[in-house]
């Protein structure tokens, strides 16, 4: 056998582990997930699943890089039209289309990514570690830029640092998101609003107070 054939073949086997362990982390979470039940779903037992993936964590970051590819995509794309409530929106969009993968991604910010890049110890080159913290740095690095060109040409007023701004921003939209993500059945009738007209209204008094003009 070829050695193209076996690398061909070692990452099916790895693509059905992550493809069955995504539906066991979706459902229980990270903490209640076990690499027992990932070896049962994947048809394997729990040494082989070794051979593949170093430990659980290793196997969550897997479905992890799922969702941050997903979402940066998304963003890049929303990024052309350098509008803060177009990349807004393609948030908005991914995390009604997949819940789930936010819920993860909010578990590794949490717990796994590094934001001093001081203290970041070297994960292996091409780990799932690894590439969870190039697709992060990438987003935040999307949105600096977006900000950075606008405070450049006066459309935003501030006297934070556009990274400084970003990670702002980044957590008011997360913690709006959630709302209404764990609010979702009957917003309407609850609140007397869409949470879709919500979150519109919540972007658009965002960009209203960073260009400096009063919503009175």
């Amino acid at each position: 056998m070829s050695e193209d054939r076996k690398a061909w073949e070692r990452k099916q086997r790895e693509n059905r582990i992550i493809d069955m362990a995504q539906d066991i982390f979706f459902k229980n979470g990270y903490e209640f997930t076990t690499i027992i039940e990932i070896a049962k779903a994947s048809g394997y037992n729990k040494r082989s699943i070794y051979l593949y993936f170093k430990d659980k964590e290793d196997i969550f970051l897997a479905v992890v890089l799922r969702g941050l590819t997903q979402l940066h995509k998304i963003l890049e794309k929303a990024s052309r039209d350098q509008s803060i409530q177009g990349l807004g929106r393609a948030f908005f969009d991914f995390s009604l289309d997949h819940p789930d993968y936010l819920k993860l991604i909010m578990v590794y910010e949490a717990n796994t990514c590094v934001y001093d890049p001081a203290s970041l110890k070297n994960a292996a080159p091409g780990s799932h570690k690894s590439l969870c913290q190039q697709e992060t740095d990438a987003i935040a690095d999307l949105i600096t830029r977006l900000l950075a060109t606008e405070i450049e040409k006066k459309r935003i007023k501030t006297s934070l640092e556009p990274a400084q701004l970003m990670l702002l921003l980044w957590g008011q939209v997360f913690g709006v998101m959630q709302i209404i993500l764990m609010r979702q059945v009957r917003f309407q009738e609850t609140y007397g609003i869409s949470y879709e007209d919500l979150f519109a209204t919540f972007m658009d008094m965002t960009a209203m107070a960073l260009s400096g003009v009063s919503s009175s």
